[in-house]
């Protein structure tokens, strides 16, 4: 069974993190729009003309669209955007809706389309590059490019970008039901207000700015500006700080003037379960400096303005962007923003990283570009945009490379810049300690006048932010000796944590991706959530002959566990939602039951089923609360997701192994493992990658949320490939010949 579903599945699988799955980098795909009305363009244009406001309306006509090959029909398809969208124009950007018609109709997890038509960039890279950018600090849309055909029609290539939808914030922020908006007021005023999170008292005032996507929240989001006017020290309870920073960091870095800086834009808001609103980045295409407005000039803005913005911009104004002068106006914050405004320098532009990226995409599309039949630029224009300037006046369009090496040197000018940051180091944790116990931290720093720790037990859960101290009183050693300390309490669950130093002066995080990125402390595993199939096509049928969903747990210890004093649910706020029935798993030993919402079938079954598309379980008793814990994203048929290694590792889809040990990657056979070997595993600076049949492919390596972290090429047998300036943790490297293996860096 195991040899039939790899075979089927290998190229399913290879979608989801390689080959042409539809956000693959390595890919330009084709989408071909057949529209069921001849006279389509006049019906959308008619429907935009309607619209009022500055977006493209919210009709939609039908149409069959197909996706590198595969057939959707009664798509719904409308135009999307302000200034990229002419009724004029051949080329208009497009929303497409693959299930506006038919329910549950999507495409690799995806059932909304945003196609963006590279609008005012020569070099047409500047989305794409920046949403890759941007992934590195935050969760973001992803991007790729497409082909686009309309009824058989080419009509150039597009930037397919990803929606910020529920299937987005049930990924990211583990629900989708809170209050959530898009930010675009309905008109723009050229130094008003508009999107900036400032407060009104007339609460339709912001019926008119916002796009509310949620069912309900004005009442919600005026509340929110309430309390970032009138309560700006308490900003934590009520904001994701972090996110926050990482978001206004990264707009300054890349100029990234047509969001929140200039016309208050162009981002998203949601309300996390947690109470806190966070902030999504969005519709990026005049990022590196495409905008020449940044809420003050009143003439374009010239290179040498936008290579010199001052990144505390508006810092002053507090009617203007309160979001800004809130945040920057308190020194904590303020040497945060500039640790992570460093760490976006550091890592893209100090060692032109942004241009061997950029020069990537512009490579992949480069073959294609002659070709377009409506272009908005010449392809010299394209050619030469990447690293000199187009344009004069409002044309202006700075070159990538010109851009930024001049912001590059404009930023090591100023003194926030040059500060002596904190030195963070020999971080330490007990490696799988006892649950229900209280471990030490510690941590080498110098350059400090205070050392904290941030850790949660939950992905979901706001850090919790302690003090470290050098005393010799709190595990640290001898007092004075630059080893900081603390002890804090643990359970079941897996603790994330970071550590954050500060002086007089600047700041520094370790991971310096923190609080996106973060260390994990994994105490030994009892009974576990194991493996889970959302998705269950032919795997295993019930008792009742149905092939519903299941859930797998496995006892890692060496004694018997009865289950009937552990719960199981779906829903963060009933995490008692079903009682698992009175079994006794032996060490070493599986239980299954079915999440198919119907209990008359027997004790094994619970009373809700799995969402496919992703969200969360808990494994909770009454005493201990959560004591296992995993967010599953998109689910594909006949494969799995469970923990590999079996019962302790991390989650990844499998091969099915239902009441077994997981054993194989999807798109792995038992023969593919044993052909490649890591060594030394785990490892500390390097390690080396040995397969004996293939040469010539692409190497990945992904941290444990799936974010790929380093990628290069296998041109022999073996490969040594750096992981020193990696955070501690769990990894998985993977060739694009289909081989997986986990790695650990210590």
């Amino acid at each position: 069974m195991k040899l039939r579903i790899a075979s089927i599945y290998f190229l399913l699988i290879s979608f989801t993190g390689f080959g042409q799955y539809i956000f693959d980098p390595n890919y330009i795909h084709n989408i071909e729009i057949d529209f069921y009305d001849a006279n389509w363009d006049h019906l959308l244009d008619s429907m935009a003309t309607a619209n009022s406001g500055t977006g493209s309306g919210t009709g939609r006509i039908l149409a069959t669209v197909t996706i590198d090959g595969n057939p959707f029909d009664s798509c719904g398809v409308r135009y999307k955007g302000n200034s990229s969208m002419d009724t004029t124009s051949n080329k208009n950007p497009f929303n497409i809706d693959l299930n506006y018609v038919i329910p549950g109709q999507e495409y690799h997890g995806k059932d909304k389309f945003k196609l963006a038509n590279c609008f005012a960039d020569p070099s047409m890279i500047r989305e794409a590059l920046t949403y890759e950018l941007a992934n590195q600090y935050m969760d973001c849309p992803r991007a790729s490019f497409t082909k686009l055909h309309i009824n058989g029609g080419y009509r150039g290539l597009y930037t397919n970008t990803e929606s910020i939808d529920n299937e987005f914030l049930d990924q990211h922020f583990g629900s989708s039901s809170n209050p959530f908006f898009k930010c675009d007021p309905n008109s723009f005023e050229l130094y008003g207000d508009n999107s900036n999170l400032a407060y009104h008292s007339d609460s339709m005032a912001y019926d008119t700015l916002y796009d509310m996507k949620s069912m309900y929240g004005l009442a919600e989001l005026q509340a929110l500006t309430y309390e970032l006017e009138f309560n700006p020290g308490s900003i934590e309870t009520y904001l994701d700080v972090d996110r926050v920073l990482w978001f206004l960091a990264l707009s300054s870095a890349l100029v990234h003037n047509d969001g929140y800086t200039a016309f208050a834009h162009n981002f998203y808001v949601y309300k996390q379960d947690n109470g806190r609103w966070a902030i999504v980045l969005w519709d990026v295409n005049m990022s590196f400096g495409g905008l020449l407005w940044n809420g003050e000039n009143f003439f374009p803005l010239e290179t040498i303005d936008l290579q010199e913005q001052d990144p505390f911009i508006h810092a002053s104004t507090p009617g203007f962007r309160p979001l800004i002068v809130q945040l920057l106006s308190i020194p904590k914050y303020r040497k945060a923003y500039v640790a992570h405004f460093r760490t976006i320098i550091e890592e893209n532009v100090d060692n032109n990283y942004y241009m061997q990226r950029a020069q990537f995409w512009h490579d992949l599309i480069d073959p294609e570009v002659p070709n377009e039949p409506y272009p908005f630029y010449t392809y010299n224009d394209f050619l030469s945009n990447i690293t000199t300037d187009y344009g004069t006046w409002f044309d202006l369009r700075p070159g990538i490379e010109n851009l930024m090496q001049g912001r590059q040197t404009y930023l090591y000018t100023l003194p926030d810049f040059n500060y002596t940051q904190p030195d963070i180091s020999n971080v330490q944790a007990p490696i799988e300690p006892d649950p229900f116990t209280t471990v030490t931290i510690t941590a080498e720093v110098t350059q400090e006048t205070s050392v904290w720790l941030g850790y949660r037990d939950h992905q979901y859960d706001v850090f919790t932010r302690v003090q470290m101290f050098d005393d010799g009183l709190h595990n640290d050693g001898a007092a004075g000796d630059d080893i900081y300390g603390i002890d804090i309490p643990i359970g079941t669950a897996d603790v994330q944590y970071y550590i954050y130093a500060q002086n007089n002066d600047a700041a520094k995080f370790y991971p310096v991706r923190a609080e996106y990125e973060f260390l994990t402390l994994s105490p030994k595993k009892g009974l576990v959530i194991n493996e889970l199939s959302a998705n269950n096509q032919s795997i295993m049928a019930d008792q009742a002959g149905d092939y519903d969903d299941w859930i797998e747990f496995y006892n890692n210890t060496d004694q018997p566990i009865l289950l009937n004093s552990y719960f199981l649910s779906d829903d963060p706020q009933n995490l008692f939602k079903w009682l698992l029935p009175n079994y006794t798993i032996q060490p070493d030993s599986y239980f299954f039951v079915w999440a198919d919402n119907e209990i008359t079938e027997g004790s094994d079954h619970a009373n809700f089923k799995l969402n496919s598309n992703g969200e969360s379980l808990y494994l909770s008793t009454i005493a201990d609360s959560i004591i296992d814990f995993v967010e599953y994203p998109n689910q594909y048929p006949d494969i799995t997701y469970g923990r590999y290694p079996n019962g302790t590792g991390p989650f990844n889809y499998l091969l099915p192994t239902f009441a077994a040990e997981n054993t194989t990657l999807a798109g792995q056979t038992e023969n593919e493992i044993q052909e490649m070997a890591v060594y030394p595993n785990p490892c500390q600076t390097e390690t080396t990658i040995r397969v004996e049949n293939y040469t010539e492919t692409e190497v990945y390596l992904f941290n444990i949320s799936g974010q790929l972290v380093k990628k290069t090429k296998l041109t022999g047998t073996q490969i040594k490939l750096n992981v020193g300036d990696l955070p501690k943790g769990t990894y998985i490297v993977k060739l694009g010949t289909g081989q997986a293996e986990k790695i650990i860096v210590q």
